[in-house]
């Protein structure tokens, strides 16, 4: 059963059907989808899959490793990189194949440090600037040693998003992810895109539509561990509770570490984790330049309160949304407790409710 739906173009007050554009034909080929996602990384819906990799910059294209070309390489302004591998699917064999091969990827990178991977992506993109100097375009207050330590952090740690790019992906979740944990993990994420692609009867322009099918958290019962370049395996027992976090999850985590302190970092997880259990408040990382948990209702509609990496606590105009739902009353109450809970006070004057 197909997933999605044919575009509808309103041109005039006119409505035309769009045309689903198969990638299995000489044109549109994997080589053409290698090419629009370099050309164009925004269309990689990355942020969703992963915040802390969003913001990122293409470097090369076919970068060579022990197991093989890497189709494309990103990195953003915080050293974290992103594998991207495109695919026309044929079989299911074709599927499985792709992901043990972004696998090896995975692990060959990690292998490397900050020299090994500049002095390759030189030689994949034919250009002498540094990896630095390709990032500094975009964001000109990151600082040169900062860069090259995360980059180096992150190869070390393996920290990758692992993008698997296609025309018609099709998977059974349960499947991939007991593939994934039979062949092992670093500190990955894994999502899979898929790119339908469209084209406008009248004049022939293509829509890309670029769709989320799946993404994976860590698998942390099987992992592969990186010291002094030598992977060591170590397996945790089925009677373990291990609570998995996202690669942002962790960083977030890292960054308020840094903020406020272990203590207090401590605290706030054991307070978050009884906010889930006991009152099905859930914790959602917010996407940005910043890194921030928001505390969210079940059902997604109030945001009790967001905690910023720096350990600040914001309230996205809690008193607006319930005022939507029939009782302003109720957010300003809300407010006003947790003033008390502080010894403060309520303060609008600077912007009410926010």
């Amino acid at each position: 059963m197909k997933q999605y739906s044919l575009p509808v173009i309103i041109k005039d007050g006119e409505a035309f059907s769009s045309e689903k554009i198969s990638l299995n034909t000489n044109f549109y080929t994997e080589n053409w989808i290698q090419e629009i996602c370099f050309k164009n990384p925004e269309l990689l819906p990355i942020e969703e899959i992963e915040p802390t990799f969003g913001g990122m910059i293409p470097i090369c294209r076919e970068l060579q490793t022990n197991s093989g070309y890497i189709d494309l390489i990103y990195i953003n302004k915080f050293g974290f990189i992103t594998i991207g591998e495109c695919k026309l699917w044929r079989n299911p064999e074709a599927r499985r194949k792709a992901v043990g091969q972004i696998l090896d990827y995975a692990k060959d990178l990690s292998k490397w440090n900050y020299s090994k991977l500049e002095k390759e992506c030189k030689k994949a993109g034919k250009y002498n600037k540094s990896l630095f100097s390709i990032i500094h375009e975009y964001y000109l207050d990151i600082e040169e040693s900062d860069f090259i330590d995360n980059v180096q952090k992150n190869l070390h740690k393996g920290r990758f998003l692992l993008a698997i790019i296609g025309d018609g992906i099709r998977e059974n979740m349960e499947e991939l992810a007991e593939y994934i944990q039979r062949n092992g993990n670093l500190n990955f994420t894994l999502g899979l895109i898929e790119l339908p692609i469209f084209k406008n009867p009248t004049d022939g322009t293509l829509i890309i539509t670029p769709r989320i099918l799946a993404k994976t958290k860590e698998i942390e019962r099987v992992i592969f561990r990186v010291s002094n370049n030598q992977f060591e395996e170590s397996t945790y027992h089925k009677t373990e509770e291990v609570k998995s976090q996202t690669i942002s999850e962790k960083v977030f985590y890292e960054r308020l570490l840094q903020a406020i302190g272990e203590q207090k970092t401590n605290e706030f997880q054991m307070f978050v984790e009884n906010l889930s259990d006991q009152l099905n408040i859930n914790p959602k990382l917010g996407r940005g330049q910043r890194l921030s948990l928001n505390l969210k209702s079940a059902d997604d509609s109030l945001n009790f309160a967001s905690l910023q990496e720096n350990g600040e606590v914001w309230f996205y105009g809690i008193v607006n949304k319930t005022e939507e739902i029939g009782s302003k009353q109720i957010g300003i109450d809300y407010l006003n407790n947790l003033a008390n809970l502080v010894t403060g006070n309520l303060d609008t004057s600077t912007k009410e409710w926010n």
